[in-house]
C-alpha cells in the first residue's frame, strides 16, 4: 500500500478546506509550543479550530461541521454541552455563584456523597486533573507502605506525572521505556513494568519485587494502551497478590469511571480497589478529578498527621471549584436516574460499529480488529478503537500489540484514517472513540457508509 501517496492526497485535501484554521495554526505557533497546550489535540497537518460544539456534533471555525466520537477526551457521556448542565451552570452564575471563592463550599460534599454512593470507598478529595490525582494516589500508597518501587502496567497512561512516565507508547522489545527527560535521577529503576492481561507476568513480578512495593497501578480498562479491558481473572489475580505482599492496589478509572454504567468499572468485576482515581465524566465537561479509598490510606493527607508519613496533597487554588461541583452533581444525578435508558443504547451502538467496522474492512481485504468489547463484565460499552494489524490477528488483549509496529499498523490508525474520516465528516480518535447519547443511529449508520467508502478508495493505493 502506498501510504505516502494517500496521505499526500489526504493532506492536500484537508488544507483545501480548512484555510481558516491553517491560518489560525501559523498565528498560534508563533505564541504557543507546537500552537497548542495538550498534544492529543494537535494532528498533522494542522488541527481544526472548534466554533461551535453542540450534542452529537463540532462546527469549525471554517464551517465545516462533523460528527464528533472524541466528544471532549470521552468525557462527554450525553454529547457536547447538555443542556442539563447547562442551564445548571447559567442558574447558578445568575445568582452572582460559580467562580473560585478559596472557601470550602457546600456543592463539593454533595458531589462526594454522589461519588462515593456509586463504590466502596470510605473517603474522597477533590482536585484539578487525572495527572494529579494518579501523582498523589502514587505518593500516598509509597507513605502509606513506608516502600519504593511501584507496578505499572506497560501501555498504561496515568498522566504527566514523574511516577507514571514509563511504558506508556514506545515499543521497544516491549514497553519498558521511560518516555521525558527531566525525572528525578533513579526513578527508571523504581518503575517495575508489568504487562496487563497477563497473569503468570504479574505473579513472576510480585514474586521478584512485591515484598518492596508500594502500589500496583492500573486500568481495569486501559485507554491509550488500545481501549482494552482487563480480563476478570487478571484483575481478580492483581488483588490477590496486592493482598498477599502488603501492595496498596490503584484503579485509574478516568475513562472508565461512569463511562460503562453510572458507577466506576471495578464494581462491574466485583473486586474492591484500596485507592480509586476518578476524572473525566465526574465534572460534567468542567475541570474536576478525584481520588478515593479507605479511609486510612487517605488520611495520611489531613492536617494530622505525623511528619514522616504526611503527603501534601495539599488541593490547589481550583480544588472542588463551584462551577466544576455544581456540574458535576447535575451530570451525574442524571447519568444515575437515566442509567437504564443510557448505556444500554449506546453500548448496543458500540457493539455494531465494532462488529461492522470489522467486516467492512475485512470484505474489502484489511487486517481490521476493534477493541473496546467489554462482555461479559462491561456489556454496555460504547468505545471503539480501530486497529489496522499486518496479518490476521483473532483478539487484541494487550498494548504489546496495539503499540509494536510489528503487529499494528499506527499510521494507518492515527493519520491516514484520522484525515480520511474528516474528508467524510467524522472527527474520530484512536480508529473511532467514543458513542454519546447525543448520537442518533442515523449518524452511526452514516459513519459506517464512510468507512465503506474509504475502504474502497484505499484499494486504489493498494
Amino acid at each position: 500500500m502506498d501510504k505516502e501517496a494517500l496521505l499526500e492526497d489526504l493532506i492536500q485535501n484537508y488544507r483545501q478546506t480548512h484555510k481558516k484554521s491553517e491560518s489560525l495554526y501559523q498565528r498560534s505557533i508563533q505564541n504557543q509550543i507546537s500552537g497548542g497546550s495538550h498534544n492529543l489535540r494537535l494532528f498533522a497537518p494542522f488541527p481544526f479550530y472548534d466554533d461551535y460544539c453542540s450534542g452529537s456534533t463540532v462546527t469549525d471555525i471554517d464551517g465545516n461541521t462533523y460528527v464528533d466520537f472524541w466528544q471532549g477526551h470521552f468525557a462527554n457521556i450525553l454529547g457536547h454541552n447538555p443542556p442539563v448542565v447547562i442551564k445548571t451552570l447559567i442558574d447558578f452564575f445568575g445568582k452572582g455563584q460559580g467562580l473560585a471563592t478559596g472557601f470550602p463550599g457546600f456543592l463539593q460534599n454533595e458531589l462526594a456523597e454522589i461519588i462515593l454512593s456509586r463504590m466502596h470507598a470510605d473517603k474522597i478529595r477533590f482536585t484539578t486533573s487525572g495527572t494529579l490525582a494518579s501523582m498523589y494516589a502514587i505518593m500516598l500508597a509509597k507513605a502509606y507502605t513506608q516502600r519504593d518501587f511501584l507496578f505499572k502496567v506497560g501501555g498504561g497512561w496515568h498522566g504527566a506525572q514523574p511516577y507514571a512516565l514509563k511504558g506508556i507508547s514506545v515499543y521497544d522489545m516491549g514497553l519498558n521505556r521511560i518516555e521525558s527527560a527531566g525525572l528525578p535521577a533513579g526513578i527508571d529503576t523504581s518503575i517495575i513494568m508489568t504487562k496487563f492481561n497477563n497473569v503468570d507476568d504479574l505473579d513472576a513480578k510480585f514474586s521478584e519485587f512485591g515484598k518492596n512495593a508500594a502500589c500496583l497501578i492500573v486500568e481495569p480498562f486501559i485507554g491509550a494502551g488500545g481501549f482494552i479491558f482487563g480480563q476478570p481473572e487478571y484483575i481478580q489475580r492483581a488483588r490477590e497478590l496486592c493482598d498477599l505482599y502488603g501492595v496498596v492496589l490503584i484503579f485509574d478509572e478516568v475513562v472508565s469511571g461512569f463511562r460503562f454504567h453510572a458507577g466506576p468499572l471495578q464494581t462491574l468485576y466485583g473486586v474492591i480497589p484500596d485507592l480509586t482515581v476518578l476524572g473525566k465524566a465526574i465534572g460534567g465537561g468542567m475541570p474536576v478529578s478525584a481520588l478515593a479509598g479507605k479511609e486510612e490510606i487517605m488520611a495520611l493527607c489531613g492536617t494530622d498527621v505525623k511528619d514522616i508519613q504526611k503527603v501534601k496533597f495539599e488541593g490547589g487554588t481550583f480544588s472542588a471549584h463551584p462551577a466544576s461541583m455544581q456540574a458535576g452533581i447535575s451530570f451525574l444525578q442524571y447519568l444515575i436516574s437515566h442509567e437504564e435508558e443510557i448505556y444500554p443504547r449506546i453500548g448496543r451502538l458500540g457493539e455494531r460499529v465494532r462488529n461492522q467496522v470489522e467486516e467492512i474492512f475485512r470484505s474489502h481485504g484489511f487486517h481490521v480488529r476493534c477493541t473496546g468489547d467489554g462482555a461479559p463484565t462491561a456489556k454496555n460499552s460504547s468505545i471503539i478503537g480501530v486497529h489496522f494489524l499486518h496479518s490476521s490477528v483473532e483478539h487484541i488483549t494487550s498494548p504489546e500489540e496495539t503499540w509494536n509496529p510489528e503487529v499494528s499498523d499506527f499510521k494507518l490508525r492515527e493519520k491516514i484514517f484520522k484525515l480520511s474520516m474528516l474528508e467524510e465528516g467524522f472527527n474520530i480518535f484512536h480508529g473511532y472513540g467514543t458513542i454519546a447519547v447525543a448520537h442518533s443511529d442515523e449518524e452511526i449508520e452514516a459513519s459506517l457508509k464512510a468507512v465503506d467508502r474509504i475502504a474502497v478508495k484505499w484499494q486504489k493505493y493498494i
